[in-house]
């Protein structure tokens, strides 16, 4: 995916940053499904525990600065919607997302079949459960994993094995609820960001 550069990223991190000036943070945790200890806000992303401070919005540990950056997105965003039963594409979403959505939706595709899928199946669940992975057992695919950016922020991987007829595939959904808190570009972000790790995790990079 093509990633802003950083100068855009600075501009995108100052604006999200001036958008929770004055907010009540202990009010927009709970909005969003995380914790607020009265410093910080806290939670778990695609696995591991974060702790946002709640001065300066940093995180510990460490983390890559677009899941930060979503992170803070996300904050201001959710108004407290709990997802649905219903998983849609990127292409389905509101505000545009037919056109961005759609081209999110066949990158991320391409990765899942052409690199998940031409892993073994035992290193891809691995890949799956280091990310904080929930594997449901009435899914249509091979493999079916759900995985939560944020509490309230699920997306769910579904990848179909090559077999005699047909290649790989695969599809990565959102919740239909996510919307209400981001908009598509940030969605896909993420969506781009959970199939990287995972191809990474399961080439063992």
């Amino acid at each position: 995916m093509g990633k802003p550069d950083n100068r855009q990223y600075d501009e995108m991190l100052a604006a999200s940053l001036r958008r929770l000036e004055g907010i009540d943070l202990a009010i927009a945790a709970e909005s969003a499904g995380l914790a607020w200890d009265g410093q910080g806000v806290e939670g778990v992303s695609f696995g591991q525990r974060f702790r946002l401070d709640g001065k300066t919005l940093r995180p510990t540990p460490e983390i890559d600065m677009w899941q930060h950056l979503a992170m803070l997105q996300y904050l201001w965003g959710a108004d407290g919607s709990l997802p649905t039963d219903r998983w849609i594409g990127m292409g389905e979403l509101a505000e545009g997302g037919l056109v961005r959505g759609t081209s999110f939706d066949g990158e991320i595709d391409r990765l899942i079949a052409t690199r998940l899928g031409k892993c073994a199946p035992e290193a891809v669940c691995q890949a799956c459960a280091a990310l904080g992975a929930d594997f449901p057992g009435n899914g249509p695919a091979d493999l079916c994993a759900v995985f939560c950016f944020m509490p309230r922020f699920p997306l769910r991987l579904n990848l179909w094995y090559a077999d005699d007829e047909f290649p790989a595939s695969g599809k990565l959904l959102v919740n239909a609820g996510v919307h209400h808190c981001l908009g598509t570009e940030a969605i896909g972000t993420v969506g781009c960001m959970l199939v990287d790790r995972l191809c990474a995790l399961a080439e063992g990079k």
